[in-house]
């Protein structure tokens, strides 16, 4: 098992940087024998978002084919963790093992001699080998490289656990890259260890017990809405109902990033597999065809709508289509998208109104930069949901997670109108 088919979109996007001397079953070998330990006590487990920060680093730094151990009590899983069964913590996470990408594995720590190594929170670490904490509160999370003072991770609210999560997630990743031939040295700067970086999505005021959302159509059930999916689903007492349009089959080769499936779940249809997954807390029917915005059978798209596809006609489309808020995610290379738009506000074709040409197929993606376009993707939904959406000035993220120590890795910027809008938004339409 060389997890070729399952790594091939993560080797395509290592060599916007490493050698073309490689080849892509080298680049695997060597993602593969990248060793990560992670390490936390019972106190750090004993939440929502100490055991969403562990699940969701196993899961990113296992779906780039890297072995796992950790160093954990056990402990019962609080809640569910899809696409984890729900039982005793730890012994779900091996279970998991070699089950996202054959090969990687999730092992105990006996033995294990580490490359990196993560610890949760104030976790006691007493060895003199290198290590990062993952640190944060609900809505902002942090990566720390030594020694410093943290606190424990107490959150029911799992937004800060993600971030950091996925900021571990891109350390693990650059120290590999780290290891292999780059094509430029100068590229080198990309790959170094951040000592210290974080994000925060802004607080939300949260005054109801149940967050309904409402009725919500999703538009694919590829790599970035399972991610805002797998991210919505670890946020208490949220809910809401709609429809999930996407015709493709789960394959292989979505192993790296797809976060709300398993190697079981191929050959099954994308639509019904996440439809099925989050039945018990969303009801969504699943259509399993293409939205092209030309058939009148669907009926009017819901009042909200979450886009995941890097197709930029697609998003057109579904723009036209629809007459409320809109939500899009999307990826190129190691850099994310996300923007939200009213019928009010310039549209996504005012942000995009000139189709990627150049973005050809395959796609390059991984893990990490899947996941954190659809986190940003359901944190818009979730305050669109409560009445504080982002202002005008927050419209639109852009995000290169590399290098989140650096201040301009993480811009938000406003959407402004263009009157060549191939949309023809109503924006766009009062400029002309």
């Amino acid at each position: 098992m060389t997890a070729l088919r399952e790594l091939t979109r993560t080797s395509l996007l290592c060599r916007d940087y490493v050698s073309d001397k490689l080849t892509d079953k080298e680049i695997c070998q060597h993602l593969r024998a990248v060793r990560v330990l992670c390490v936390s006590d019972l106190e750090n487990l004993s939440s929502s978002s100490g055991q969403t920060a562990l699940t969701t680093l196993v899961s990113l730094v296992s779906r780039m084919g890297m072995q796992v151990a950790l160093s954990i009590p056990e402990v019962e899983m609080i809640g569910p963790q899809p696409p984890l069964t729900t039982g005793p913590l730890r012994a779900t996470l091996f279970a998991m093992s070699e089950s996202l990408i054959p090969g990687a594995s999730v092992q105990g720590d006996i033995g294990f001699q580490p490359d990196i190594v993560f610890v949760l929170g104030d976790t006691e670490f007493d060895r003199t080998q290198l290590f990062w904490r993952l640190n944060g509160d609900a809505w902002a999370g942090s990566l720390q490289m030594g020694e410093i003072e943290s606190r424990p991770w107490r959150s029911d609210w799992t937004v800060g656990s993600m971030i950091s999560a996925a900021l571990a997630a891109n350390e693990a990743f650059k120290f590999a890259v780290r290891g292999l031939p780059l094509r430029d040295q100068g590229n080198d700067v990309f790959f170094e260890p951040s000592r210290a970086c974080g994000f925060d999505f802004g607080e939300i005021t949260l005054s109801q017990e149940i967050v309904d959302l409402g009725r919500v159509d999703v538009i694919s059930a590829g790599a970035i809405t399972q991610s805002a999916l797998y991210a919505l689903l670890r946020f208490p007492s949220v809910r809401m109902s709609g429809r999930i349009f996407d015709d493709d089959i789960t394959a292989d080769s979505n192993m790296n990033r797809n976060m709300l499936s398993v190697r079981a779940d191929i050959g099954t249809a994308k639509a019904q597999l996440v439809a099925d997954i989050c039945a018990d807390r969303f009801q969504f029917q699943a259509i399993r065809s293409r939205f092209t915005g030309t058939g009148t059978e669907i009926g009017d798209l819901a009042s909200r709508v979450l886009i995941g596809v890097d197709d930029i006609p697609s998003r057109w489309q579904v723009q036209r289509r629809s007459s409320g808020w809109l939500a899009v995610g999307g990826t190129s290379h190691f850099s994310i998208s996300s923007s939200d738009h009213s019928s009010a506000s310039p549209c996504c074709g005012c942000l995009h109104p000139v189709d990627d040409l150049a973005g050809g197929n395959p796609i390059p993606t991984i893990s990490f930069v899947s996941f954190w376009a659809g986190l940003a993707t359901a944190v818009r939904l979730l305050r669109e949901g409560v009445g504080q959406p982002y202002g005008p000035s927050q419209q639109h993220l852009w995000l290169t997670p590399l290098r989140l120590d650096q201040p301009h890795a993480a811009m938000w910027l406003p959407v402004v109108a263009v009157s060549n809008c191939p949309v023809s938004c109503p924006a766009s339409r009062r400029l002309r």
